[in-house]
């Protein structure tokens, strides 16, 4: 890691939502040295009307999702993700856990597709980015506690 970068790697824009990213410096160390990543990611947080606007204009899916990526051609931004924070809410309560562990599972998840994992592509591109995924996620666990 470089140690004189003052700035972080993941950048987070919660705009009027609130939740707890205590763990997002956790989850940038290990990003960092996974990937050996340099770039810059945004995060932002979004109501269920913006989510839905993006997903229609560029997935043309006419539906609220939970995490959006896009990737940004920039030398120093690898690209963006686009959380809806209450849909993650609801799948927290419909999958019996914290919503912190959801926004987890949603930015790895999100992360993973800017490094250009994509599980819509096969059976086989599913199960690797699963299994990246939640290799990611516990070291996190490993990290945050």
């Amino acid at each position: 890691m470089n140690k004189h970068k003052t700035e972080p790697l993941i950048v987070l824009n919660k705009r009027s939502s609130t939740a707890n990213f205590t763990w997002l410096l956790y989850l940038e160390k290990i990003i960092q040295k996974k990937f050996r990543l340099k770039k810059n990611i945004s995060i932002a947080l979004v109501s269920e009307t913006e989510i839905k606007n993006l997903n229609k204009v560029y997935r043309h899916k006419n539906k609220v999702t939970d995490v959006l990526s896009f990737n940004i051609d920039s030398a120093e931004i690898l690209g963006e993700i686009v959380i809806c924070l209450a849909k993650a809410k609801k799948q927290a309560l419909e999958h019996k856990t914290s919503l912190r562990a959801e926004l987890q599972l949603l930015t790895v998840h999100g992360i993973l597709h800017l490094l250009g994992y994509d599980h819509e592509l096969s059976e086989q591109e599913y199960l690797r980015q699963e299994k990246e995924q939640e290799k990611i996620l516990a070291l996190l666990k490993n990290y945050a506690n």
